[in-house]
C-alpha cells in the first residue's frame, strides 16, 4: 500500500516534467526560494518510504538532494552516460576526464569503478550541497576522483556566487585532460560565460582531446518542432540573436543556442568545427539511433582539440 501511495506522486512529478505549460510557465513565474524549497518538500516523503520500504542505497544521494536531473534513476542514467561517453567521445579507462557541473556525483559514481590507474576524473560545481555530498560519499580504488567548489554567481544555481562565470580560470594546467564533459551546463549559462567556458575547454584539453557538452539547438527543425509537435518540454520565446530564453525573469534556467552561434564558437577557439551534433528529443523531435533516443533528451555536441 505505501509502495503504491509512494509512486503516485512520482508518476506525477515526472508527468508534470514533460508539460511546457509547468516547465516554462509555471516554474520560472515561482521564485528561486520556493523552487528550490518545493522540490525538497516534495521530494521528502518519498525519500522517507524508500527508507522504510528499504529502497534506499546508501551510496546515492537522497531523492530530494538531487538538484538537477532525474531522480527515480540516478545510479542507471550515470551509468548510461558513460556509455554514450565510450562510444560517442572515445572515453577509456585510462582517460583523463574533467566533468564541469558534476551535479552531485551522477556521472563520478560510475566514473570511479571505470578508471584504472591511469585514468583520472576531476569535478568541479557551483552548489556547495553537491560538491559537499561528492567529497564524502565517492571515492576511487586508485585515489583519483576529485572535486571541486567553484564559487560562481548563477541566477538560479548559486546566486551568491562572488565570481562571474566570464571571469573565471579553470584551477587546471594547461593540456591536462582527455576528455571535457558538460551535461546540462550550456542549457543554464549565458552567452558571455558560455564563450569564457569554451576558451577554458580548449586550453585544459589535450592536442586530439574531445568536448562533449549538451545544448539545446535552435534551428529550423528544433524551431518548428517547437511550435507543431505538441511534444516540446521547452518553449523558448525570447530570442535574444545568439540564444533563446524560455524565461525572462530567470534567463538561466533555460538557454537555447543558435546552431551557427555554436559551430562558430568553437573554431574561434580550435575545436573542431563542424563539430558533430546528435539531436535529441527536447523539441518533439521523434529520433531512432541508441545515442539520440535512450538516453538524453539535449542535444549532445562532440568536437575535437585541433
Amino acid at each position: 500500500m505505501l509502495a503504491r501511495a509512494v509512486s503516485a506522486p512520482e508518476r506525477l512529478r515526472l508527468w508534470l516534467l514533460r508539460q511546457s505549460w509547468f516547465t516554462s510557465v509555471l516554474l520560472p513565474a515561482m521564485p528561486r526560494q520556493l523552487r528550490w524549497l518545493a522540490r525538497k518538500v516534495y521530494l521528502a516523503p518519498i525519500d522517507l518510504a524508500d527508507r522504510i520500504l528499504g529502497r534506499r542505497d546508501p551510496d546515492l544521494p537522497s531523492k530530494s538532494g538531487v538538484f538537477t536531473g532525474a531522480t527515480d534513476d540516478f545510479r542507471a542514467s550515470g551509468a548510461a552516460f558513460l556509455k554514450v561517453l565510450e562510444s560517442a567521445a572515445g572515453l577509456t579507462p585510462s582517460s583523463r576526464v574533467l566533468d564541469v557541473g558534476c551535479g552531485i556525483g551522477r556521472l563520478a559514481i560510475p566514473m570511479a569503478g571505470f578508471l584504472d590507474q591511469d585514468g583520472g576524473y576531476e569535478g568541479f560545481d557551483i552548489v556547495p550541497e553537491g560538491i559537499e555530498w561528492c567529497q564524502q560519499h565517492i571515492s576511487s580504488p586508485h585515489d583519483n576522483v576529485h572535486f571541486t567548489l567553484a564559487d560562481l554567481y548563477n541566477k538560479e544555481y548559486n546566486p551568491k556566487g562572488s565570481v562571474p562565470p566570464a571571469e573565471y580560470r579553470f584551477p587546471y594546467e594547461d593540456d591536462a585532460f582527455d576528455l571535457v564533459v558538460l551535461f546540462s551546463v550550456f542549457t543554464h549559462m549565458l552567452p558571455d560565460d558560455v564563450d569564457r567556458y569554451v576558451s577554458e575547454i580548449a586550453r585544459v584539453l589535450k592536442k586530439d582531446g574531445r568536448v562533449f557538452a549538451t545544448y539545446y539547438v535552435i534551428n529550423q527543425d528544433s524551431l518548428q518542432l517547437m511550435k507543431t509537435s505538441g511534444r516540446s518540454k521547452l518553449q523558448f520565446k525570447h530570442n535574444l540573436g545568439s540564444h533563446w530564453i524560455h524565461s525572462g525573469n530567470v534567463p538561466e534556467l533555460g538557454v537555447a543556442y543558435e546552431e551557427p552561434y555554436i559551430r562558430n564558437l568553437y573554431g574561434k577557439y580550435g575545436l573542431s568545427d563542424p563539430p558533430t551534433i546528435y539531436f535529441g528529443r527536447w523539441c518533439g523531435r521523434v529520433v531512432e539511433r541508441p545515442l539520440d533516443s535512450g538516453l538524453i533528451a539535449q542535444d549532445s555536441v562532440v568536437a575535437t582539440k585541433l
